[in-house]
């Protein structure tokens, strides 16, 4: 049963995911962006960093996510699409409340690393 409701959740992530995407366009004064996964963060804020970032024309999956019993996130594997040539997956099986996991896509012309997944 859990299981089930897992998958389900999981759906419902794509189709929201999927209905919010627009193209992102570097003019709009975002030069970087990184998105930093912990435990602290809960499933209402994970849909919410997945909306955040589809409005900027990344494509954000969630592939396997696992919370305590209060709710909080222990761990992920996520892919993420930039769209413009940049993308890739990362995951982690143990998150604490200071971990740094997730990614970057940085639009600065001059960037050393345009785009990361992992460890930041």
């Amino acid at each position: 049963m859990k299981h089930l409701r897992f998958a389900i959740l999981i759906g419902l992530l794509a189709i929201v995911s999927s209905s919010f995407n627009s193209p992102y366009s570097s003019k709009s004064g975002k030069k970087r962006i990184e998105v930093v996964f912990n435990s602290t963060l809960n499933m209402q804020s994970l849909i919410k960093i997945q909306r955040e970032t589809a409005a900027k024309g990344i494509d954000l999956k969630y592939n396997k996510l696992e919370f305590d019993e209060g709710g909080n996130l222990t761990a992920i594997n996520f892919s993420v699409d930039c769209k413009d040539g940049f993308y890739g997956s990362a995951g982690r099986s143990f998150l604490s409340k200071t971990s740094r996991f997730g990614f970057y896509r940085d639009y600065s012309k001059n960037a050393v690393s345009p785009f990361g997944t992992g460890g930041l």
